[in-house]
């Protein structure tokens, strides 16, 4: 009636775990950075491919194969679930890794370390 979708259950990963994982099956999997490209070139996780949100409904463009698995993340991590429930209604085996400001990886885990700015008065 009210035209509200059913709800969809999300599959999580620990971003930390996520990038072992990924690390081990590069082949396998893609780590996908769904911010846009000013914040995925000031901070990234290592090996991650940028695909902005806005663009999600080209994903097939972009990323044709569905029988790899698909690991989403931004910095915002209401993003990531956004994208995360695109990739699904799209039919992609998809896992929502949430913020990568929770990420813990070693040093050689992020490509460049987040600029903060200064504090205004």
């Amino acid at each position: 009636m009210f035209g509200f979708g059913k709800k969809v259950e999300i599959k999580r990963l620990n971003i930390d775990e996520a990038h072992e994982k990924f690390k081990n099956n590069p082949h396998q999997i893609v780590l996908l950075c769904v911010d846009e490209v000013k914040d995925y070139d000031s901070s990234h996780l290592s090996g991650a491919e940028c695909l902005p949100l806005r663009l999600m409904d080209k994903m097939e463009e972009y990323y044709p194969d569905k029988e790899l698995t698909y690991y989403v993340y931004a910095i915002n991590k209401a993003l990531s679930e956004k994208a995360y429930k695109k990739l699904i209604k799209q039919g992609y085996d998809v896992y929502d890794l949430g913020t990568s400001l929770e990420f813990r990886g070693l040093t050689e885990g992020r490509d460049v370390t987040r600029q903060r700015g200064k504090r205004r008065k």
